[in-house]
């Protein structure tokens, strides 16, 4: 019995361990999602000048991100979303980059997984950058 128990226990952290590490890396997959969605609403949204007509605002963004990380901020497994908007375009360069960085909590829940996530939180941070979708003329 108690080889049983020498040979089962690191098994068995093993098998935890790499629960967790999956676990983990589809919420970073998930927060990558979420980047990519938010850069997408700032290109067509947030900058006056290269984008006539109404726009949204980094408000906007920042809800694009909460809802493709609604689902995971619903259930606990995500918390402490934050969006940062750098926006590099301007009247003379309308295609100028638009990046996006989502950064989020991860709350670890494997029993035995720890290994993997000391302090059973592990802080997310991705970045999606696209070209602005503005436009060289103005609306008067």
């Amino acid at each position: 019995m108690a080889e049983f128990v020498i040979a089962v226990v690191p098994l068995l952290m093993t098998f935890f361990c790499f629960v967790q590490y999956a676990k983990v890396y589809t919420a970073k997959l998930v927060v990558q999602h979420a980047a990519i969605s938010a850069a997408r609403a700032a290109v067509v949204m947030v900058k006056k000048p290269t984008n006539p007509g109404e726009n949204g605002s980094n408000t906007d963004v920042r809800q694009a991100a909460g809802l493709a990380l609604s689902p995971w901020i619903t259930s606990g497994s995500i918390s402490n979303v934050s969006v940062q908007v750098t926006d590099q375009s301007s009247m003379s360069d309308v295609y100028g980059p638009v990046r996006v960085q989502v950064q989020a909590t991860y709350r670890c829940t494997v029993p035995m997984g720890r290994l993997v996530c000391p302090g059973s939180r592990k802080v997310l941070t991705t970045e999606a950058t696209m070209p602005n979708q503005g436009a060289r003329y103005k609306v008067d």
